[in-house]
């Protein structure tokens, strides 16, 4: 769970209350939930790159 904010047991204890520290539980549990539904595909490297660059001409385009 700390890892997922990134912080150490000792600044939450020094800087969340109570309050704040059951709010972020819960929000991280609401959060995991909503993205338990969520399918997620891998993508090569290629694709990645070919879709990027897509978005990328097309932003150019509109642009000029």
């Amino acid at each position: 769970m700390l890892a997922e904010w990134h912080l150490t047991p000792e600044y939450i204890i020094n800087n969340w209350t109570d309050e704040k520290f059951n709010l972020m539980v819960e929000k991280l549990a609401e959060r995991k939930a909503r993205l338990a539904g969520v399918k997620t595909k891998k993508v090569s490297d290629e694709e990645l790159f070919a879709k990027a660059g897509n978005m990328i001409k097309g932003e150019k385009a509109s642009g000029d």
